[in-house]
């Protein structure tokens, strides 16, 4: 175990496009990496969420790097605002993935490269995996989903479209909050955002984090639902390397998922797909935020060994 590791370092990575997609890297002190672990994180968030989980891999050896996706955290200053984005925005945050990953890989040739996506980033990282995949020694979605929950995507996409007829893309949709409004039924209302986790100060730090919990603009969400379709569709399924390794970790209490419904169905696809190595496990009382849980040190503990035994 490594003794200590180095600050948190932010810097910007510039895009194809001009746009400056903030990073943060963390690394062992005194070590080349073991291993690269790159977070894709969900809607709505930002990359420094996952500090104290980054300073956890630190602590044992592994290289984390984290950005905030375009109309995120200190990215949206760039991109028009929290929740707003320009064409095309889904391909260019997955383009951002893999140009940021291939910039760390290039100072640590010959480290493996994991890529763990939570939420919205596990679509982002299965969408990556699609692409990318041979660049990649691990794929890890945390709170994961296989399609929005309660929504039929083809009137999704009619119904946003006609938004953008009429606003444009940069309009504020009220999509992914009324998508979402239900999730907080089934638990105490105090927030509002219960559904995440069970530790309430954790909740709190949510609520009063300026970057957490925005709408999204309507063509952000409308590309969010194409996306959608892509990753699930049978023939880009199929261009996952089969060979590459699979874990899913989720909260049981998730609302997300449907009662597991939308975890059985990925896993599903995996399977169908081939995938050798899929591994899963179910958090019981958890909700959507795993690493932020109550549970978390548990949740920390299976995700290191997960790599310890895979890279």
């Amino acid at each position: 175990m490594v003794d200590a590791t180095q600050p948190l370092r932010q810097d910007f990575h510039q895009a194809l496009d001009g746009a400056r997609i903030a990073t943060y890297t963390w690394l062992p002190e005194s070590a080349q990496p073991r291993a690269l672990v790159q977070i894709a994180h969900g809607a709505a968030e930002h990359g420094r969420r996952y500090d104290r989980f980054a300073r956890f891999l630190t602590g044992h050896g592994y290289g984390v790097l984290a950005s905030d996706h375009r109309g995120h955290g200190a990215t949206a200053a760039s991109t028009g605002g929290r929740g707003v984005v320009g064409e095309n925005a889904w391909r260019a945050i997955v383009a951002d993935l893999k140009g940021i990953g291939d910039h760390l890989a290039a100072d640590h040739p010959g480290v493996p490269l994991v890529l763990l996506g939570h939420s919205m980033g596990s679509m982002l990282a299965r969408d990556y995996a699609q692409e990318y995949g041979a660049d990649l020694a691990g794929l890890i979605l945390t709170g994961t989903f296989r399609t929005l929950p309660g929504a039929e995507l083809d009137t999704a996409v009619a119904e946003l479209d006609r938004e953008i007829s009429v606003h444009g893309r940069t309009h504020l949709s009220t999509f992914i909050p009324r998508t979402f409004s239900s999730f907080n039924d089934a638990f105490a209302h105090r927030t509002g955002f219960e559904w995440l986790s069970r530790d309430a100060a954790e909740v709190d730090r949510y609520v009063a984090d300026e970057d957490c919990g925005f709408p999204f603009c309507a063509g952000l969400a409308v590309d969010w639902v194409h996306a959608i379709r892509k990753i699930n569709d049978p023939g880009n399924l199929a261009r996952i390397p089969r060979g590459l390794p699979v874990h899913i970790a989720v909260g049981d209490q998730d609302p997300c998922h449907q009662g597991m419904t939308l975890v059985y169905e990925l896993l599903e696809d995996f399977r169908y797909l081939g995938t050798r190595d899929l591994t899963w496990k179910g958090y019981p009382d958890a909700r959507h935020e795993i690493l932020n849980e109550t549970n978390r040190e548990e949740v920390q503990d299976d995700l290191l060994a997960w790599l310890e035994k895979h890279v």
